[in-house]
């Protein structure tokens, strides 16, 4: 016992001396396992002891607690439990560094595999030499944090001196760096090598040139190379081969290395997702904050880029009248809504301007024509893929949808690259516009070549070709009166010679071409514009027939899937080459879009490394941009639920007292032709439309909750029309809901009936306010409204068998095309009705005789006519011997007298809200009347016979008024007065 006791107690004072002395080594693991068993012994023997002396002890002590006190104070027993706390507390230290060395070593085995790796107590002697070299540094130089870093100031407050966060100030005292990692992907993925994150990448915006104002160059052939290439055009230029599959090899009109370096910053995104990829163009494009403005996309505003910067050739816009129509400045209404001033129609006299729009859903091109010609003015065709390409008319919100007719070809799809397709949609342009052809013709088309954007301009070649050869066959040809149309196209790489070909037969085509990239394309991408201007006769003819066997020999190859052939050029490269003129111009071109674009596909690199970058400049240059372009800086316009009551307010713009629409129109007869001085020219002051209705005309509305007409059927007083007619909303007119006829058969009966909406007059068109011009003006106005929004192919929409989506908002906007006709009331001269009887025919139908009127291809049932005065009294119709024309006189003698061109703003004329209503005469003011109606009913009761046939077949008749006899009055009147025969 006392032996092990001695072992024991060594080894214990053994441990305290090397724990004195600072020493940091641990004991062999077979060492402490001796220690262990020693201390096993040495408790037991001693609690074996003091359990024999505390059973002696309770023997002495039973009787007497004094005494058992004095025993409990005996040197063994205090000995013993001291001996017992020592054993105790020797034990415990043991387990717990047992404990610990055995987890460094498991911890360092885990570190390393190696056996070389150097002992804990090594490693730690190591530690504590760092940690005190770390000390002495911060001691020599003292740690002082940056001006800018709030948290290391904070830090440094509370006592922090810069070292590592240790104990002992070891430890990193760098911070610790961001992942490169890119999202999810792999740590071993090719993003994360190549468009790694990295913070500190910065890009240098001196090597940008941000411009507002862009500057475009133009290349024409000269009429001698052209006739030169029209004479040795022909089939034979059409050279077949295999099929190509790459672009990196050409170098004809663009520099090799320049092309692969493009191509190669181009292959870095490849493995870039597609969201990241926008986020960092988001960033980078200094015009991508341009956005759509208030148009449905951002087509819209590539189009008013072009326009612009090609001052307004696209539109044929005067730049003199151009914020009057759509002016630039804004306002904010009561509610915060920022919008743009209401402009006032400047071209309301001039001709329809024509436009189509190929290949081009869902319509961003189309809606910014319509909204910059403005209210009426122009009439555009549609052609594009049915289905989820197709156009989306209900998204229109700048302009209205009603003047743009869609088309989709003989098999009904859309297809451009179909030859029927393409013959067919050039018959429904030619019939639509006289034909004559359209001003302008645009051409947006592409489709999706993920996986395969380096050889796009291969895919998409004969795209290339076919809006090529529509542009020849619809855009109008030049003429001795009037110049040739424009065109302007999408396009991608122009490398091949395929590509290359088509440029150059648009060079030879028309008048002059140029190629473009606006601010509006994003700047990493290939696509650019060719912007042909003035199409010449041959390019009308020649070319075209060119082009259309082209498209025949690759609809040909395409249907034979077995060969691997195609068309790889179609004007010979030494053609091209000896044009020194168009190689210089190409490859200027080429070269400059491809530096520019390898500069930006850099730029993005840059932005999608360091996601904190982002172009400064964007907002400066979008606000420019917008003025520079004419366009007003306002957002989307939101649609909003507007009553019925509140939109007809808005438009009549005072208060109208429907109820007297109600009265019945005086009477025409003889006596309303006379004239009452010398002077007075009765005849020109008076105008009369056939009415094909029994009812009189009524008011029609057009809102945005639909159109209404006014019935005195309904509680409300209006009624919502039971046809579709295409009418512009914001439009107010006075109409018959009547029956069209396209013809009469052989027995004189009407047949192919439909229902159509003759207009007899018009107050608003459009939003266009006519009800105080001259009634000749107000129906010129609304006849060009009606040319507008007619379709000219009733089936221009596909069939129930076509492509057709789910969506029944599509649904229900591809279904306005087949809709009821919109006409104008011929409006007759009483001085020029000799000619004008011949529109007319009388026949027996239904039991009762009927005449029967022609306005242009439809005919209707006459069933009399509406007499107008154009003038408001006290104004006269006068003739003026000097100047040789009619004038308005003031019988009042308050106003002096004027001429035509200043009857508006003199108000000498009878305005639309005065002419619909007939008021009677009161105490204070005389009756008032500006219509009278010669009704030709047929009448047998006044015993005369009066009715459609001796009203037109006879000089004069008891019964009342003729045609003839009307006729007859007026032409006396003009001899007597105006000395004109």
């Amino acid at each position: 016992m006392r032996s092990s006791s001695s072992t024991n107690n060594n080894t214990t004072h053994e441990r305290r001396r090397h724990k004195k002395k600072g020493l940091t080594g641990r004991l062999s693991s077979r060492h402490v396992e001796n220690i262990r068993e020693d201390n096993r012994n040495s408790f037991n023997e001693t609690i074996l002891r003091g359990s024999s002396s505390r059973r002696e002890t309770e023997r002495l002590t039973d009787s007497d607690e004094e005494e058992s006190t004095t025993k409990n104070d005996d040197p063994i027993s205090r000995l013993a439990s001291q001996r017992l706390e020592d054993i105790r507390e020797n034990f415990n230290e043991e387990l717990s560094e047992t404990v610990f060395g055995d987890r460094r070593r498991n911890y360092s085995e885990r570190l390393s595999d190696s056996d070389e790796e150097e002992d804990v107590a090594t490693k730690m002697m190591k530690l504590d030499s760092e940690s005190m070299e770390g000390q002495q540094q911060q001691e020599q130089k003292p740690w002082q944090p940056k001006s800018d870093d709030r948290g290391a100031a904070l830090l440094a407050k509370m006592g922090y001196g810069g070292g590592g966060l240790g104990k002992s100030g070891q430890g990193r005292t760098e911070p610790i760096p961001l992942s490169t990692q890119r999202g999810r992907i792999g740590l071993g993925h090719q993003a994360n090598q190549s468009l790694g994150r990295d913070l500190t990448t910065t890009w240098d915006s001196s090597l940008e040139e941000k411009s507002v104002e862009e500057s475009v160059s133009w290349v024409a052939v000269s009429e001698e190379r052209r006739c030169e290439i029209i004479d040795e055009i022909s089939d034979n230029w059409i050279i077949v081969g295999k099929r190509k599959e790459i672009i990196d090899d050409e170098e004809q009109y663009c520099d090799g290395k320049l092309l692969r370096a493009m191509l190669q910053a181009k292959s870095v995104f490849d493995d870039l997702n597609d969201r990241e990829l926008r986020e960092a163009r988001s960033r980078a494009n200094p015009y991508e904050t341009i956005g759509s403005a208030f148009f449905q996309n951002r087509a819209a505003m590539k189009v008013a880029n072009l326009d612009r910067i090609y001052d307004w050739l696209l539109t044929k816009e005067n730049s003199a009248n151009l914020e009057t129509k759509n002016p630039v400045e804004v306002s904010r209404l009561p509610n915060g809504t920022v919008t743009a001033k209401e402009g006032v129609n400047t071209d309301r006299k001039e001709p329809l301007f024509y436009f189509a729009d190929v290949c081009a859903g869902p319509g961003g091109f189309t809606e910014y024509v319509l909204w910059r010609k403005g209210f009426y003015n122009a009439k555009g065709f549609g052609f594009t893929l049915a289905g989820k390409d197709d156009f989306k008319l209900e998204r229109f919100m700048a302009a209205s949808p009603e003047y743009f007719e869609p088309y989709y070809g003989k098999h009904g799809d859309g297809d451009v690259m179909k030859p029927d397709n393409i013959i067919s949609l050039e018959e429904v342009v030619m019939k639509g516009t006289n034909n004559v052809g359209v001003d302008l013709m645009m051409a947006d088309g592409g489709f999706s070549v993920e996986g395969k954007e380096n050889i796009q301009e291969i895919l998409s070649k004969r795209l290339y070709l076919c809006q090529f050869l529509v542009a020849l066959s619809i855009v109008r040809p030049a003429s001795a009166s009037r110049a040739g149309g424009v065109f302007f196209c999408k396009l991608f790489d122009i490398f091949t010679p395929f590509s290359v070909g088509l440029v150059y037969l648009m060079y030879i085509a028309f008048k002059r071409i140029s190629l473009h990239k606006p601010n509006t394309s994003r700047p990493a991408n290939s696509e650019r514009y060719i912007i042909c201007d003035g199409l010449t006769e041959e390019g009308a003819t020649k070319v075209k027939d060119y082009l259309t066997a082209v498209n025949n020999k690759l609809d040909e190859l395409e249907k034979n899937k077995t060969t691997n052939k195609d068309v790889n050029e179609v004007i010979p490269s030494s053609v091209i080459h000896s044009d020194d003129l168009f190689m210089d111009y190409l490859v200027t071109h080429n070269e400059r879009m491809v530096k520019r674009q390898t500069q930006y596909l850099d730029k993005y690199r840059s932005f999608a490394k360091n996601v904190g970058q982002i172009d400064t400049d964007q907002a400066k240059l979008r606000e420019d941009c917008l003025h520079y372009w004419r366009v007003p800086d306002v957002p989307k316009r939101r649609l909003f639920d507007e009553s019925l009551e509140a939109s007809i307010g808005r438009l009549c713009k005072q208060v109208v007292d429907f109820e007297q629409l109600r009265r019945r129109t005086p009477p025409f007869n003889e006596s309303i032709l006379e004239s009452d001085n010398e002077s007075r020219i009765r005849f020109a002051e008076l105008r009369m439309c056939a009415l094909t209705e029994k009812e009189q005309p009524t008011l029609l509305f057009s809102v945005r909750m639909g159109i209404f007409i006014r019935s005195q059927n309904s509680m409300s007083g209006f009624e919502k029309l039971d046809i579709a007619p295409r009418i512009p909303k914001d439009t107010v007119l006075f109409v018959h809901k009547t029956t069209a006829y396209s013809k009469l058969s052989e027995q004189g009966k009407p047949e192919d009936p439909r229902s159509v909406i003759r207009i007899v007059d018009a107050a608003v068109i459009n939003g266009d306010d006519v009800s105080s011009l001259p009634y000749d003006e107000r129906m010129e106005a609304a006849e060009k409204m009606c040319l507008a929004v007619n379709c000219v192919h009733e089936h221009a929409m596909p069939s129930a068998a076509a492509v057709m989506t789910t969506n029944s908002k599509k649904r229900r906007a591809r279904s306005m095309a087949p809709a009821n006709p919109v006409l104008t009331a011929k409006v007759f001269k009483l001085d020029e009705l000799g000619n004008e009887a011949e529109r007319f025919s009388v026949i027996r139908w239904r039991g009762e005789e009927l005449a029967v009127i022609k306005e242009g291809s439809s005919k209707f049932i006459c069933r009399g006519m509406r007499i107008i005065s154009i003038l408001a009294d006290p104004w006269v119709m006068c003739w003026s011997r000097s100047q040789k024309k009619p004038y308005a006189f003031d019988k009042s003698g308050k106003n002096n007298a004027v001429f035509s061109e200043h009857f508006v703003e003199k108000h000498c004329c009878s305005s639309f809200w005065r002419t619909i209503v007939s008021r009677k005469a009161t105490a204070t003011k005389p009756s008032e009347n500006y219509q009278w109606h010669w009704d030709w009913a047929q009448d047998f009761l006044d015993g005369h016979g009066y009715g459609p046939r001796p009203i037109l077949g006879e000089d004069e008749h008891q019964g009342g008024p003729t045609w003839r006899s009307v006729y007859r009055v007026a032409n006396q009147q003009k001899e007597r007065i105006c000395h004109v025969v």
